[in-house]
Parts: C-alpha cells; structure tokens; sequence
C-alpha cells in the first residue's frame, strides 16, 4: 500500500457511523493562493443529533459534479488513489455513491471529528 491509499483507508474507518449531510462549503482562494477550490462537508450520525460531526475537506478541488443536496439520505463514499494517472496534482477521485449528491477530483483529504 501507499500512503494515499493508506489515507483512503484511514477515512473509510473514521467515517463509518456517519452519513447525514449537515453542511457544504465551497471556496476559492485568493491568487496569491493559486485560486485553490477547496469543499468542506460536514457529516453526523444522526439527523437530529449534531453532538459529534465529521468534518472532511477535499483540496485542489476539480471537476466538481453536483447532483441533489436536498432530502434525508446517507452518504457513502467511493475514493480512488489515481496518483498513478500523472493529472498534476490531482491524487484521488472521489464519488459520493449513494444518492449521487457529488462527484469530484482533489489533490489532499482531511478528515476530524468535532465533538
């Protein structure tokens, strides 16, 4: 394994137990920054109970599909390790399969959890 597998497998470990979409937060950077896009998500465990989160930002945000934010659904996550493909910069490919709510390319992961 690889150290962005070895993240990816970290992630599915820690998101486990939550699912419910509380909010979505997409930025751009200034140009000193390189106009990075990055999202950050919010998960819970339940939908009336927020005492602990999970926070995930995805970085160097590309190729960003959105599908249909609205309604109760759990979400569930497919990432790849595509550092082997050469896109510049670009490590993993990320699709919310469940209910289709978001698709996207990103160069960095980072995940806590908020009590």
């Amino acid at each position: 394994m690889n150290k962005y597998n070895d993240l990816i497998s970290d992630f599915y470990q820690i998101q486990e137990g939550f699912g419910y979409l509380t909010s979505f937060r997409l930025t751009r950077g200034t140009e000193i920054e390189g106009l990075e896009v990055s999202l950050q998500i919010t998960l819970s465990k339940s939908t009336f109970d927020y005492d602990e989160q999970l926070l995930i930002t995805f970085t160097g945000v590309q190729d960003l599909t959105l599908g249909h934010l609205t309604g109760l659904f759990w979400l569930a996550f497919d990432i790849s390790d595509i550092s082997k493909d050469q896109l510049e910069g670009i490590r993993y490919k990320v699709d919310e399969c469940e209910g289709n709510v978001f698709s996207l390319y990103c160069s960095q992961i980072t995940f806590e959890v908020l009590v």
